[in-house]
This record gives C-alpha cells, sequence and structure tokens, in this order.
C-alpha cells in the first residue's frame, strides 16, 4: 500500500478497497489509448490516481483563481490594447495575429487556463508556470482517466474518490459564450489532424459538446466557415507556434473572426501566459495589495525576467546574470514564450558551458525568466510491471500538478511525473513523463 511523503498529501494511505482486480483495471485504463498522449507515453502503468485530501485539493483551485486573476490584471494594465501589450512583453506580433477589437478579445482571454504546479519539500504548492488558452494539452486525457479510474474503482456509485469532468466543464463554458454572444447552439471545433492522425480525440470532445446540448463540428482551418450564423462561436484547439511549424495558413482563421465568429480562448490568453507576467507579479506591482502580495510570496517561486540589471534575493542586491553565474544550483530559466519544457535549463544539472552562454544571451534579448529552484516533495505510487499488471512495484515520484479552471470553476487536475528513476524536466513531450490525474475523497 502506498503512502504519503509530506503532509500536504495527506496523512493516510489512497482508499483503494473498492479497486478491481488489477487485470480489469488494466483494460478500463485501455480507454486512455483515445487521448493525445497514448502515442507518446505509456498511460496504463500507474495503477492508481494521485489521492489528495479535500482541502489540499481545494487549495490548487482557490491559489489557481487568485494567481490568474493577478496575471489578468498585471497584463491588461501594462497598456490600453493588444498591439501595446505585445510591445510592452518585447514579443513578436506574427505570434499574435488572431487578436480582435472590443470587449470581446479581454472577456473570454482567460476563461481557460492550466497552471503547472510543484509540491515544495515541506511546504506546499509552488506555481512554476501558466499555461492559458484553449489549446493547452491534457484536458481529453484528464476527461478519460476520470472516466476509467471512477470505474475502476467500482463505478459511480461505488468509487470513494471524485473529480469533475474537464469536457463537461468546458461544455458549460461554451454554451454560457452562446448565451452571451445570442449566437445559435453550435460550436465549431477548430483543430487539425495534422496534430493527432489517429484515435478519437476530435470525436470524444463533438460527443460532449453534443450530450450537452450543443451543435458541434471539427473543422480543419482552411475549412471553416467564414458564415457566422450556424457556428457564431468556436473552440480554438490551436497554438500558434505549432501551426507556423506545420505551414498551416491562417488567412481562413482569421476571415472567420472578421466575419464576426468568437474563437474562444482568445489571442490574449496567449499575452497573460507569458512568463514575464509572472515575473511582474513575483516582483510586484504598484496595485497590488498586501493580501495579493502574500499571495505571491506564498505560492509562487521568486521569478524576474531575465536582463542586464540588479536584483534583490534573499536579502542581497547583485547584478541578475552574476547571481546566476556565481549560484546556478539555486535557479532555473526558461523562454517567456515556450511549451512543453522545450529550452528549459535546470541550473544544477545544466552543463556549466551551456548555462553560462544561455545566461548571458538570454539578459541581452531579454526573452526568458529566470525562476528560484522549487525542491518537489516526493509521493509513492504503485505501478504495472506488465501489461496485464500482474505484478506491481512501488517507487517515488516527483508530480507536477494542472489542475484546470474554466470559467472560474475547477474541472479537474492532470498529473506528470516522470518514470521511476527518471530524471529531468517533467513534459510528456520530449521527456515521456506518464500522465495520470488527481481525485479527492467524496465530500460528506
Amino acid at each position: 500500500m502506498t503512502t504519503p511523503a509530506t503532509p500536504w498529501y495527506g496523512t493516510q494511505p489512497p482508499p483503494l478497497h473498492t479497486r478491481l482486480p488489477l487485470p480489469d483495471v488494466a483494460r478500463h485504463l485501455t480507454a486512455l489509448r483515445d487521448g493525445e498522449y497514448a502515442n507518446l507515453v505509456p498511460s496504463e502503468r500507474s495503477l492508481h490516481p494521485v489521492v489528495l485530501p479535500l482541502a489540499s485539493w481545494r487549495e490548487l483551485f482557490t491559489a489557481t483563481a487568485t494567481l490568474l486573476s493577478l496575471l489578468r490584471r498585471a497584463l491588461f494594465t501594462a497598456a490600453p490594447d493588444p498591439a501595446s501589450r505585445i510591445a510592452a512583453l518585447g514579443a513578436d506580433p506574427a505570434l499574435y495575429p488572431l487578436t480582435v477589437t472590443g470587449p470581446l478579445e479581454e472577456r473570454y482571454a482567460t476563461c481557460i487556463a492550466r497552471p503547472d504546479i510543484l509540491i515544495e519539500t515541506g511546504g506546499g504548492p509552488k506555481f512554476i508556470e501558466f499555461n492559458i488558452g484553449s489549446g493547452i494539452g491534457g484536458v481529453v486525457d484528464t476527461a478519460l482517466h476520470t472516466r476509467a479510474w471512477t470505474h475502476a474503482l467500482g463505478g459511480p456509485d461505488t468509487t470513494p474518490l471524485t473529480a469533475p469532468d474537464p469536457l463537461a466543464v468546458r461544455d458549460t463554458l461554451l454554451a454560457r459564450a452562446v448565451r452571451d454572444l445570442h449566437a445559435p447552439p453550435a460550436v465549431a471545433l477548430l483543430g487539425t489532424r495534422r496534430d493527432y492522425p489517429a484515435g478519437r480525440y476530435f470525436e470524444l470532445q463533438l460527443d460532449s459538446l453534443r450530450r450537452h446540448g450543443l451543435e458541434a463540428e471539427f473543422f480543419e482551418p482552411e475549412d471553416l466557415p467564414t458564415d457566422p450564423t450556424r457556428y457564431k462561436v468556436g473552440l480554438r484547439h490551436l497554438t500558434i507556434l505549432e501551426w507556423q511549424r506545420h505551414g498551416i495558413d491562417l488567412a481562413p482563421v482569421r476571415a472567420a473572426l472578421d466575419a464576426g465568429c468568437a474563437l474562444i480562448a482568445t489571442q490574449s490568453a496567449y499575452l497573460v501566459a507569458n512568463k514575464k507576467v509572472l515575473a511582474w507579479i513575483s516582483e510586484g506591482r504598484p496595485w497590488m495589495s498586501e493580501t495579493e502580495r502574500a499571495a505571491v510570496e506564498r505560492y509562487l517561486p521568486w521569478t524576474r525576467v531575465l536582463a542586464d540589471r540588479p536584483a534583490r534575493h534573499r536579502g542581497r542586491t547583485r547584478p541578475l546574470p552574476e547571481l546566476l553565474l556565481d549560484h546556478p544550483e539555486d535557479y532555473v530559466l526558461k523562454p517567456a514564450i515556450g511549451m512543453s519544457g522545450q529550452q528549459v535549463l535546470v541550473g544544477r544539472t545544466c552543463e556549466p558551458r551551456l548555462w553560462r552562454e544561455t545566461v548571458t544571451r538570454a539578459a541581452a534579448a531579454e526573452d526568458h525568466i529566470v525562476q528560484e529552484h522549487v525542491e518537489p516533495a516526493p509521493i509513492t505510487m504503485e505501478f504495472a510491471a506488465d501489461d496485464q499488471a500482474t505484478t506491481t512495484f512501488h517507487a517515488p515520484v516527483q508530480p507536477v500538478f494542472s489542475p484546470f479552471l474554466f470559467d472560474g470553476r475547477p474541472a479537474g487536475c492532470l498529473v506528470r511525473y516522470l518514470p521511476p528513476g527518471g530524471e529531468g524536466v517533467v513534459s510528456i513531450l520530449g521527456h515521456g513523463a506518464l500522465a495520470n490525474i488527481a481525485l479527492t475523497h467524496r465530500s460528506a
């Protein structure tokens, strides 16, 4: 039986008394093969979800809402319109070609969010980044995990654990958008099978929308209709960086926006998600209250935009590049714009020459942030040693928690960790992290 490793994880082992025989658990977990990660990592290896006490579960979402509100305000008060906000971030305007004029751009900028959180050894949650916008990963996989574990733990009437279905919560958000925009009850799902050529990934999302009373249809970008009389609301399942790498022409998407189609979340989501905004609130904004500063102090590791300037940390003020070069073991470098842990450098494991060169270049370009290293608390999990789970073993892992907040509502929690014995950045794409979910106890 597994036991927690830090008080934030709780003091009791996970309640697995209703769990089906392990071969049946493995069978239920085969449903995960319809998700986005199935062709990347073996999703059936973990033999129970991560189980959190109700207080810890709630803290993930209340802290997410608090910090998301601060990030939103930090961006929108920095400059009056998208173009000037892009300039304030020192970002490339070519990465933000789909902004729209009017209140819609801000209204639906932060309605879909998923931070990445480490649990600090001896402490609690530390938010290391925010993913904002409907192109974020893990929504379908978290929904599939939630259903699979519900069945594997005895069914909906028996399982002692619970979590929201992220697809259902997202559908509620889209239904509200349809009402607010006085649109037909229909949603265009904008994506590309170039990213997901096999499986039922998009069909699962369409089925969920239809169950919630919305007509739904999938469109490749070149097929997106420009007549908004049928589809005035769309879910934009895309990130500009990925689509540019595919060579996808965004002109049809731009034409649909200009014709009045509202694609949710809006382009400004990716401005709020720029890691420089995280650094802004870590350093403090003049309008922040003492309560807001205390929340930032509690939940964010020390974070700064890397530039050739002085910075105060741990009671001392020093040139920031000098601080990083003298104490690489204490810091992590990240591009201000990036995905899936790409180009993240952990000072204590980075080759010294690469660290020096990156610090020097990034300080001149001002296109990176630096964060204080967070030492994550491990938790012990049970794993299958073979495909049928006839043999199992227990091992500690260091999880990253990614709670979904849709329209201010909790929408489940993705969890990732490297396979037992793995080291490095916890990311599925390129680093082979395993996907799981967090559940909590049913409240009385």
